[in-house]
């Protein structure tokens, strides 16, 4: 979740928070497994590497806790050689748990000939419901995926669709403790393989006694991407339910089916006592995009409006809803809007609060030139730095008026000193206005100082296919080799897959050989794009760095009590960490803080009803401490207050971390959960973008 862009276990499935189903996986402890090779086990999954058999061969141990582990370990290092073990397992394993575990892992492997052999567990008349919870969980992310999507054809896709249907319990049926988990995984699991036949089941779900399913079912609704009008009844209905979750998920629904009836009852949950129930209404409404909602959304944003001061003074809390307000009336570009949100303009002029700026360029581009102030284009040609917020605004107008202003903002962004962020920011613009001279000044950006910039100036320029650019890009490769981060490397390999010439096939090729674990991985998947083979055989090991000792200290934390306490100034948030489920993850965390890297960054990223997202040093989505560890995918949920490592890909962690508003089940196995809000979750939902992280404080026990 990287905005460039969610051991371990034995145990584990998830002790959930309140209203979330339990899971008898996590009754474990890791205790019972041999400390050394628990270690080793750490280490084998950190590098990437089966070890030859070695940790295949840990399916057969005696020990049913290190065989669980084990399972896991391959699930997370994601090789198809160990499909076919976890099949054997899941099938015959004389341990519940272990099966569970290797039906979860085969889930994280995504290999689609494992499908067969989890269906059978979920049709089985026979077996724990949270063998076949996890089976069904498996089947989800399996089928959920396109290339598997396509390998099983529809006929099996429907076949496996109807078979976790017939599952779902009854609207009317008093949920039973045992069988949440089993019907809530199965509920996700429809959201993610997105078929048709979903919609009436779903919907029906939407009438259960238990709050957390009508919840759940709201939300798949909201992301199925198939039609639901024939849900827009009782989705209606839905949205006098007494539960806020419930709600805002109704509301999201709603605005996914574009539906013009739901328009006045959305409008009117704009005054429900929830905020993320608001936000819902807000978003749904822009969705929908019907001009009724326009005056109540101006009355709702001035009296929100009205309670949030001006960012000299202090980041209010309820700067989150009038950001949200905001945006929306860039969405419904209504000139109706205007002279609030000039007032917005006013009040938080930031380089960090860009949406004022923008959405009155998309309504009013005359407006927007005419501003006075040091934002306005006269004064940021004239003056620097310029306003961050202003270059983005520029981006939402095609007219010659903003790519004169642009050429005369690039001309100092060219030859001064300024902030990276800035020249990324502008470089983008260049491109989206189709400025004439920019690929020219993208490929001289391939070789300056910032990676980040250097990465941005790449994924454009694969925008602008000539001959001239291939080799910029080939030579931009070559000059990479020497720099420790990955960042422009991958973005150049992206943009030379874009040509299918021998000369880029080449250039890819060649980073095959590099150091770095994830530039061979995106080589290796960029050159079975391109037509030049399978060279799965390349991918390697990781060099982590680490040695034996390392990864003893870090199984030795494993059965410790250890929390953080994160110093805002809007109060404190106590996490209790996991180091059974995610300890490279968590040993990162710890040591980052020990060391202050937290200190006075920002929580650069704030969505209401999703997350607050923070620890970037350069506070654009883009930074990170030098270094990136691999996820730790375990079946802790991401529940209300769940901490998540923010990603931009798989394997890229590093110092960005993220805290739910809410449950979202969509990033279940996708993002590590290192953590949970123990207390203070009242201060993460007043936390607005901007605010700072004084410093974070780690206790470890006994």
């Amino acid at each position: 979740m990287k905005t460039s862009s969610l051991v371990f276990i034995c145990l584990f499935l998830i002790v959930f928070t309140v209203g979330a189903p339990a899971d008898d996986l996590r009754k474990r402890s890791s205790a019972a497994i041999p400390p050394n090779i628990h270690a080793r086990i750490i280490q084998l999954e950190d590098e990437r590497n089966l070890g030859g058999d070695e940790l295949l061969g840990l399916l057969k141990h005696q020990t049913p806790d290190a065989r669980q582990r084990a399972a896991l370990a391959i699930g997370r290092i994601g090789d198809k050689r160990g499909t076919e073990p976890l099949i054997n397992t899941l099938r015959r394993d004389e341990d519940a748990w272990v099966r569970a575990m290797a039906a979860f892992a085969l889930g994280e492997i995504e290999d689609v000939q494992a499908a067969d052999a989890l269906l059978d567990v979920v049709n089985s008349p026979r077996g724990p419901l949270f063998v076949k919870a996890r089976a069904v969980e498996a089947l989800g992310k399996i089928a959920g995926v396109q290339a598997n999507a396509e390998k099983l054809g529809q006929t099996t896709l429907d076949s496996i669709n109807q078979s976790l249907v017939n599952r779902l319990p009854a609207a009317d049926a008093k949920p039973l403790d045992d069988r949440k988990l089993f019907s809530s995984l199965t509920i996700t699991a429809l959201m993610r393989l997105r078929n048709p036949a979903s919609v009436e089941p779903l919907t029906q779900q939407l009438k259960s006694k238990d709050a957390d399913f009508r919840a759940r079912a709201a939300n798949a609704l909201a992301r199925l991407r198939q039609p639901i009008d024939s849900a827009v009844p009782a989705l209606i209905e839905a949205l006098n339910d007494g539960d806020a979750d419930v709600r805002a998920n109704v509301a999201r629904a709603l605005g996914a089916s574009k539906n013009a009836r739901a328009v006045e009852p959305l409008i009117k949950l704009l005054n429900d006592k929830n905020d993320w129930v608001q936000v819902g209404a807000i978003r749904a409404l822009v969705a929908i995009n019907d001009r009724r909602a326009v005056e109540p959304l101006i009355v709702f944003g001035d009296k929100v409006n009205k309670q949030v001061k001006p960012v000299t003074h202090e980041r209010s809390a309820r700067l989150n809803m009038l950001l949200e307000i905001t945006t929306a009336f860039g969405a419904f570009k209504d000139p109706r809007a205007l002279w609030l949100l000039n007032s917005v303009r006013r009040k938080l002029w930031s380089d960090i609060y860009p949406e004022a700026e923008i959405a009155i360029a998309r309504i009013d581009w005359m407006e927007f030139s005419n501003w006075e102030s040091d934002s306005s284009l006269t004064a940021a040609t004239r003056e620097w730095p310029p306003n961050l917020a202003h270059i983005q605004g520029l981006a939402e107008m095609d007219s010659d008026f903003a790519r004169s202003g642009l050429s005369a903002l690039w001309n100092k962004v060219s030859r001064e000193p300024v902030k990276d962020r800035w020249v990324s920011e502008t470089l983008r613009v260049l491109a989206k206005l189709k400025h004439e001279g920019t690929p020219q000044i993208l490929r001289r950006q391939l070789s300056t100082k910032d990676v980040i910039v250097r990465s941005t100036a790449a994924t454009l320029l694969a925008d602008y296919s000539s001959e001239e650019n291939l080799n910029a890009l080939v030579q931009a490769l070559a000059n990479e080799k020497t720099d420790t981060a990955n960042d422009a490397r991958l973005a150049i390999l992206t943009a030379l897959s874009k040509y299918r010439s021998e000369k880029a096939i080449e250039s890819v090729k060649a980073a095959l050989n590099d150091p770095d674990h994830l530039v061979r991985r995106r080589a290796i998947d960029l050159l079975k794009q391109m037509g030049a083979g399978d060279f799965s055989d390349r991918i390697g090991i990781v060099q982590t760095g680490h040695d034996k000792g390392f990864y003893q200290q870090v199984a030795a934390r494993l059965n410790k009590k250890v929390t953080a306490t994160i110093h805002t100034d809007k109060g404190l948030i106590k996490i209790e960490l996991f180091p059974q489920d995610a300890p490279i993850t968590v040993d990162s965390f710890i040591t980052l803080a020990r060391k202050g890297y937290f200190n006075n960054l920002t929580f650069h990223r704030v969505v209401p009803n999703f997350v607050i997202q923070g620890g970037d040093p350069r506070g654009d989505g883009e930074g990170g401490p030098g270094y990136q560890i691999r996820c730790e995918i375990n079946t802790r949920p991401y529940a209300r207050g769940a901490i998540g490592m923010a990603l931009s890909g798989k394997d890229t962690g590093g110092s960005q971390f993220f805290i739910t508003h809410s449950p979202q089940p969509h990033l279940d196995g996708g993002y590590t959960v290192f953590g949970q809000v123990v207390s203070g979750m009242d201060v993460v939902d007043r936390i607005p973008r901007g605010d700072l992280i004084r410093k974070v404080e780690i206790f470890e026990g006994r």
